[in-house]
């Protein structure tokens, strides 16, 4: 992309978010930290004032760069988009032509947006983004045009729906690609290789199968078994529903991969239940929702996640 080309959106910072920002600095005692979560707040509003004005809702509240407790422990400058994902807003000032984008911001995003502030910062000016990113330093002539990403914007939101299970479905019988019914699960495909078939599904599966539910086996990088992945529903009253997610191993009597982590997240990306495995069998929540209500399931150990969205 030749930056020189393009025309770039212009946003002036209103008061309103310096004083955000101001607020979000003084709760830091360190001089480069503070300057980072003011840097980073400014560019948050920018992204989030665009956003609206193309009319995508945005849910600031929501956004870990919003959370002065995550501000410390991290270098984070994220924007929630509800049924679409996180959006990462990274600085740039105005002498500068590469952008910095921290690793522990290189996952659980749906792209990266950069915007250049202005010496006064006053102004910011959105020079592009990019869907993806394994370097610490980017040259910004990598980023890919500004007049793609609503777009590109739209296209994270069609997959992201696509991708959602609906498990009233199941009530009537119906399967997702991917998913199993539980006695399923006990002659798995692998068992069509010419080899003896692993031991039937565990005793928490069995125990689940009163119930209307489905398995998928989940693979995580650097693991080598499937995990199951179980999701039951039930009806409760009216249009409401009770949910139960488990994970556990594939065999009877083994432990789950020690730091294993299941989080359930709220419609708008929020988690609301964590757990993590410590020489533990399975993980279990239970929750009730109401009919159209969507949630997701996010798996991850280390650095590597997975995650399945579901609406009742």
């Amino acid at each position: 992309m030749n930056l020189q080309s393009e025309i770039f959106q212009q946003i002036t910072i209103p008061a309103k978010a310096r004083i955000k920002a101001e607020q979000f600095r003084r709760y830091q005692s360190q001089g480069t930290k503070a300057k980072q979560v003011y840097l980073n707040t400014l560019a948050v509003f920018i992204a989030n004032y665009y956003l609206n004005s193309l009319g995508w809702a945005t849910n600031l509240e929501s956004s870990d760069s919003w959370n002065p407790i995550f501000q410390t422990m991290m270098d984070v400058a994220d924007l929630q988009i509800p049924n679409c994902g996180k959006l990462e807003c990274r600085v740039v000032l105005n002498h500068q032509d590469t952008v910095t984008i921290p690793p522990e911001v290189w996952y659980k995003r749906i792209g990266y947006l950069v915007i250049r502030l202005d010496e006064s910062l006053s102004q910011g000016t959105l020079l592009g983004f990019i869907p993806e990113i394994k370097q610490v330093e980017l040259p910004l002539n990598q980023l890919e045009s500004l007049a793609q990403f609503p777009a590109y914007l739209n296209q994270q939101k069609s997959m992201a729906s696509v991708q959602s299970v609906s498990l009233s479905r199941w009530l009537s019988g119906a399967l997702d690609c991917g998913w199993y019914k539980l006695e399923e699960l006990l002659l798995p495909p692998i068992a069509l290789n010419f080899r003896s078939p692993p031991k039937v599904a565990n005793q928490h599966l069995k125990n689940l199968s009163t119930q209307v539910s489905r398995v998928k086996l989940v693979r995580l990088e650097n693991i080598s078994h499937d995990i199951a992945l179980v999701l039951n529903i039930q009806p409760e009253r009216n249009d409401e529903f009770n949910i139960s997610v488990t994970v556990c191993h594939r065999e009877e009597h083994q432990y789950l991969p020690e730091g294993l982590e299941l989080v359930i997240l709220d419609e708008v990306m929020r988690p609301v239940m964590i757990a993590q495995a410590n020489q533990t069998e399975t993980i279990e929540f239970c929750f009730s929702g109401k009919l159209r209500e969507s949630f997701s399931v996010e798996l991850s150990l280390d650095e590597n996640i997975k995650v399945e969205s579901f609406i009742i």
